[in-house]
Formats: C-alpha cells, sequence, structure tokens
C-alpha cells in the first residue's frame, strides 16, 4: 500500500508554494489509493468575496464532465436503448452537417472517441436556456461541416458530446441536468454533484481567475459558467472532490458505486478503459470510451482534463495503483494540475514520468510550411533555419461567441516558436521537457501528420486537428497536393 502520509506532505508543501504570483488563486486535490484516501485545499476560491478553498468547496468541472456523460449513456446502452454502433441519425433524426450524407455516416460511438471529425469547437449557444438548450445546439449544426471522413482521425470534439447529452435528453424524456442526476449522481453517491448552475448559490463554491494588467496578481473571471447548450460536454456541471472520488471508485470496482450500488456493467467500465483509436502521436494518447489513455511513469492513467472561465480541472484512474487523482486549479497556472497529480503518479509507481519522444536533432520537412484553418481557429507556419513559427489567429464569428471566449480569457492572436522534437514532432521553443510528460503539458506538442484515406494533411496539436487549406513552396516546387 502506498504511503499517503508521505505522499500527502508532499503534496501539501507543492500547494504552500502557489500564490497569485504563480498563477494560483486557489487550488483543490482529492487522492484515493485502495481505501486510503486525503484531500487538501488552498488559496482563495472567490477573489469577489475572498472565500477560502476548503475540500468541499464546490467548482465547474468542465470537459472532464465528458467521462460522465459517455457514462449515463452506456447506463442506455446496457438497458438496451441505445447502440453505440448505430447511426445517430437513428436517435436524432434531425442531426445533419453541411455536407450530405455526413451526419449519416456518423455513430453513436463516433460522439464518445472524439472521430466524428465535426468541425464546431468553439460553438457555444447561449440565446436558450433550460429544456431547449441542448436542442438550440443540435439545430445550429447544419451550418458545420467535418475535418475529415467520420472514422478516420481523431479531433477534440465537443459537440459530440453535445449529441450524447441529446441523446440520452431524447431516450430519457429529461433535459441534461435532470438526466444526469438520474443517472449517475444519484445511483454513484456524488452527493454535492449538480449541473444546475442555480445550485451553487446553496453552497461554498469556486469561481476561476485570469492574469489582470498588474504583474504578479489575479482578477475574478466575471463568466462563471458556459453556455447551457454545452452541459454535456462541460459548461455547467459543479462538483466537489468528494464526488469526483466517488465517481473514480466506481469506474476502478467496475461500474460498482462506494455503496454497493451497480452503476454499470463490468463489460461497459472495461469497454471505456479499451483503446478504440490511436493516431501513435505523444502528443495525443490513445482514446477510449471517453477515457484518454495515457501512458506515463511506467504506468496508464485513464485521464480527461477540464478548462472553466479562469480555472481547469484534471482527473485521472489508475487502475493497476487502485488510484484516483482529483485536481482543481483556479488561475492561469493550469499546468498546476500536472504538477498534482505526476507527484502522486510517480509516487505510486516508484518511477519518473519521461518525455514520450526521444529528442536529438531532426530535419524539419519544409513542406509543413502554409496555412491551416478549422472552425475559429486560424495558423500560419513558417519554417525558419529548421524552427516553424507558428502565428494564431481566432477569427471573429458572432458577438456572443466573441464575448464568451473573452470572458473565458482566450487570447485573439498568438505566436510561438516551435522547434524539432523528433520527426514530425515540435515543443515550443525554450519548453522545459519535464512540462511534456503531463497530461496538460503534452497538449502543447505539435504534429505534422500527413494525409491518410480520408483525412487530408494536417497538424494535431492540444487534441486537435487542424488541415492545411494552402500549399507551401516546396509543394508546389514538387507537385504535391
Amino acid at each position: 500500500m502506498a504511503d499517503l502520509v508521505s505522499l500527502r506532505a508532499c503534496i501539501a508543501d507543492i500547494l504552500a508554494a502557489q500564490s497569485a504570483a504563480t498563477g494560483v488563486a486557489g487550488a483543490v486535490i482529492g487522492v484515493a489509493v485502495g481505501g486510503d484516501q486525503f484531500t487538501l485545499a488552498h488559496g482563495t476560491a472567490n477573489l469577489n468575496t475572498g472565500q477560502e478553498f476548503t475540500t468541499d468547496t464546490g467548482w465547474l468541472l468542465g470537459s472532464v464532465t465528458k467521462v460522465l456523460t459517455t457514462t449515463a449513456l452506456l447506463r442506455l446502452v446496457e438497458a438496451g436503448a441505445v447502440d453505440l454502433d448505430a447511426p445517430v441519425h437513428r436517435y436524432l433524426p434531425e442531426f445533419t452537417l453541411a455536407e450530405a450524407g455526413t451526419a449519416e455516416a456518423i455513430t453513436v460511438r463516433m460522439l464518445l472517441n472524439h472521430t466524428n471529425g465535426i468541425d464546431a469547437d468553439d460553438l457555444m449557444p447561449a440565446a436558450v436556456r433550460g429544456r431547449d438548450a441542448t436542442r438550440s445546439y443540435v439545430a445550429r449544426l447544419p451550418a458545420f461541416g467535418c475535418l475529415f471522413e467520420p472514422g478516420t482521425g481523431l479531433h477534440y470534439s465537443n459537440p459530440g458530446f453535445v449529441l450524447a447529452a441529446r441523446i440520452i435528453e431524447k431516450q430519457t424524456g429529461l433535459p441534461y441536468e435532470r438526466a444526469i442526476q438520474a443517472e449517475l449522481f444519484d445511483p454513484c453517491g456524488m452527493r454535492d454533484a449538480t449541473a444546475v448552475q442555480t445550485q451553487a448559490f446553496l453552497r461554498p463554491t469556486a469561481i476561476g481567475a485570469l492574469a489582470s494588467d498588474d504583474p504578479g496578481s489575479l482578477r475574478a473571471t466575471s463568466l462563471f459558467t458556459l453556455p447551457e447548450s454545452a452541459a454535456g460536454a462541460g459548461a455547467t456541471p459543479i462538483v466537489t472532490v468528494a464526488d469526483m472520488l466517488a465517481f473514480g471508485r466506481m469506474h476502478l470496482a467496475g461500474g460498482v458505486a462506494p455503496s454497493g450500488r451497480r452503476v454499470l456493467s463490468q463489460e461497459l467500465a472495461a469497454a471505456m478503459l479499451t483503446p478504440t483509436f490511436d493516431l501513435g502521436l505523444p502528443s495525443a494518447p490513445p482514446i477510449g470510451l471517453g477515457w484518454w489513455l495515457d501512458p506515463i511513469a511506467g504506468t496508464t492513467a485513464a485521464w480527461h482534463g477540464g478548462g472553466s472561465p479562469g480555472g481547469a480541472s484534471s482527473f485521472c484512474i489508475v487502475p493497476e495503483h487502485d488510484a484516483v487523482i482529483v485536481t482543481f486549479v483556479s488561475g492561469p497556472n493550469a499546468l498546476l494540475n500536472d504538477t498534482l497529480h505526476t507527484t502522486v503518479i510517480e509516487h505510486l509507481t516508484g518511477r519518473q514520468a519521461s518525455a514520450l519522444f526521444t529528442g536529438g536533432q531532426t530535419a524539419t520537412d519544409p513542406a509543413i510550411a502554409g496555412e491551416y484553418a478549422a472552425f475559429h481557429v486560424d495558423k500560419n507556419i513558417e519554417v525558419r533555419d529548421g524552427k516553424l513559427l507558428v502565428r494564431t489567429a481566432v477569427p471573429f464569428y458572432d458577438e456572443e461567441l466573441e464575448r464568451i471566449l473573452d470572458a473565458y480569457g482566450m487570447p485573439r492572436s498568438s505566436t510561438v516558436t516551435y522547434v524539432p522534437a523528433a520527426p514530425g514532432l515540435f515543443v515550443p521553443e525554450g519548453a522545459d521537457t519535464r512540462t511534456t510528460t503531463g497530461f496538460y503539458g503534452r497538449l502543447s506538442l505539435l504534429a505534422d501528420l500527413p494525409a491518410a484515406h480520408g483525412r487530408p494533411r494536417g497538424i494535431h496539436t492540444g487534441l486537435r486537428f487542424i488541415p492545411k487549406v494552402s500549399r507551401s513552396t516546396a509543394e508546389h516546387a514538387d507537385g504535391r497536393s
């Protein structure tokens, strides 16, 4: 059994070193190994009120919700109401996309493993709230297309999980916030979890924090949650450490909650942990159903992260060591989540986390230069002395989305220089290689992804695929497409 006393002391020292100067307003962690556990909190949960962060403070879960949505949908699969390999159209005949026949090719499984390719990453309709919010999101999808033929690529999919939530709504007859309560929170013993934003007023709840104009200080976000239309992808659920430890223990027990109640069949719990698609890139781990299956420190962690306005969550289970780890950080220092998780996993395995690439000198293909574009992101790549100069712009879409993303803290533009790390793989110049060993840190890697059946050439970074839309000078010279 792991020595949790010394581990707790180590984690406490890490948290004690955090402040506004390190980009942290407050943070919380929960660790459970076998029948033992500990929780710790640090700092301020709400910069507006000065509320202290405690271990029972709730926070916005963000995209970690995708694992919860997957679990709830699989309960309907177990009941025979949904078939994973059936087309989404069977359950949502109103679902269409810009290209004829594309929506019909997307299966339920492709929603849960990010292989549907729907090009609507930042879509967040805000006008409709309540029972029809998810429906309003689906109604916007006919204006959007796919980045690749469904099932042939991997692209992080918020719309996929909104569609999954809509299937749950249609099959249960309940709006998402009530369906997730009945199908997951209650049977799993997640006593304080809710997808109803107003419930935050009834208990201590954290809000996010952003960098301020005054160096070394932070300011509270002006946006608490994202629009309700994206609830199934992570916009609204609020949890505590105890809720997520209960959820993680249920998965480690093969679908049986700590109370002894079976929430999910052992077969389907195992299916979530079984790889369904793998690009073979260090920057994009294999995907099961809902879970990203990350190799780290000699073991595999089933993981998901979650961004929220001014905050970031990280959640994993480590089946080999019967462990659950959950963290939330309020402030721009999302990588503190990695530090906390990696410290725990290294303690469990007795091994140090290492980069998943060998490094060393490698040539850069000049054909990577050019323009890349997907919904709400444009990238221009230049090759200079073997390095990549990557300029990113977030084009205007509409006033509603601009307002949301401004409050979220998303920059309108950025320029990053990347250096080769391995053939076709690049890391930000000056980055500490150690940061790329963690879950969030790996998302900073950029991979040159060649064209394949059903998928054009593009780059892969931040779990997103961005196709190339213009030819480089090198490609024009030799006639490549």
